[in-house]
């Protein structure tokens, strides 16, 4: 029972590889690392295995192997095919446009300079900027993986932007209460040192 349930999964899985093959090269996949025709080229191997599993299985004996089976391999494909590619380009130029737009992103590219480097590390403040000129480098350069990370979901960026302001809002609040917070802790400030100095001469 066992071994006929794991034929029939060959079946099985030989067309969900068929239907996932025509579907990345419709549709495209939601890979951040690999283009298109890298993940199809994948699933034909994952189609190429299943039909020799089969093969290994039933051996001649023809009338045990599933329709799906005389369906032809399909074909290797450039590595770097990407499908949408026209959709892709206009949902990265719209992303950017929004980003550099965000009043969130205009604060911590005008005040990014008030933060020590610490400072700027501890808020991740160099990674978030780098959004938005990673995706205008993307986009000069038409690196269209890159560029899918962010059309048609830059609301993740956005939201990483309005983090990263209130972050360093608080940071730069905290620096201005310094001078009053040393004062407070019996400290003398440099203006009451001159003083002081002057008196006892």
């Amino acid at each position: 029972m066992g071994k006929k349930k794991e034929k029939e999964n060959l079946a099985e899985e030989l067309a969900k590889s068929f239907e996932r093959w025509e579907y990345l090269k419709e549709h495209g996949g939601s890979d951040p690392s690999y283009a298109d025709g890298t993940n199809m080229n994948l699933v034909r191997n994952h189609i190429m295995y299943y039909k020799n599993r089969m093969v290994e299985e039933y051996g001649r004996d023809y009338e045990k192997y599933p329709e799906i089976f005389y369906r032809e391999v399909p074909p290797e494909v450039n590595e770097n095919y990407m499908a949408r590619a026209g959709e892709i380009k206009d949902g990265a130029a719209q992303a950017l446009e929004y980003y550099i737009s965000d009043p969130n992103f205009f604060y911590l590219l005008a005040n990014k300079d008030m933060l020590t480097e610490k400072e700027a590390k501890q808020i991740c403040l160099h990674s978030v900027l780098g959004y938005a000129s990673g995706l205008a480098g993307a986009i000069r350069d038409g690196d269209l993986i890159t560029m899918r990370r962010h059309a048609g979901r830059p609301e993740g960026y956005l939201e990483s932007f309005a983090r990263c302001a209130t972050q360093m809002m608080k940071l730069i609040d905290e620096k201005k209460k310094e001078p009053e917070q040393v004062q407070g802790n019996g400290q003398l400030s440099l203006f009451q040192f001159g003083m002081e100095m002057g008196q006892r001469r």
